[in-house]
């Protein structure tokens, strides 16, 4: 079973998909808008972002994490349905049962999403 499957979040909410691992702190990935989703574009980006760290977080760990936090997001160009979104999610630090992230998201080479996030190791 892949980490993929695993996630608590499977559609219409899992938006982490074409997954390609780098390397232990880094995982990029695409994520499709449609024009049947039912949550915001910034919603949808964010959590594709924080499925795809926990690709990289909790992949060789029982149960699921949490995103506990987010300090900032920055939405540089709003998205349409058909936009194929490329992101690209990094870890920057591990302390306690927590873990940094940032991420971006291009359409093509226009940047249109850029976060920082924090995730929580899963309580098993």
């Amino acid at each position: 079973m892949s980490w993929l499957s695993s996630l608590p979040h499977q559609i219409p909410f899992r938006s982490a998909s074409a997954v390609i691992r780098r390397d232990e702190k880094t995982i990029e990935g695409k994520f499709l808008w449609t024009a049947n989703e039912t949550l915001p574009a910034q919603v949808m980006l964010l959590e594709a972002m924080a499925q795809f760290a926990g690709g990289v977080a909790f992949a060789h760990r029982e149960g699921h994490g949490l995103l506990v936090g987010v300090d900032y997001c920055e939405i540089a160009r709003e998205i349409e349905p058909g936009d194929l979104v490329h992101i690209a999610v990094t870890k920057d630090a591990e302390f306690g049962g927590m873990h940094r992230f940032t991420g971006t998201g291009r359409i093509g080479e226009l940047e249109c999403i850029r976060a920082r996030f924090y995730l929580a190791e899963p309580s098993v």
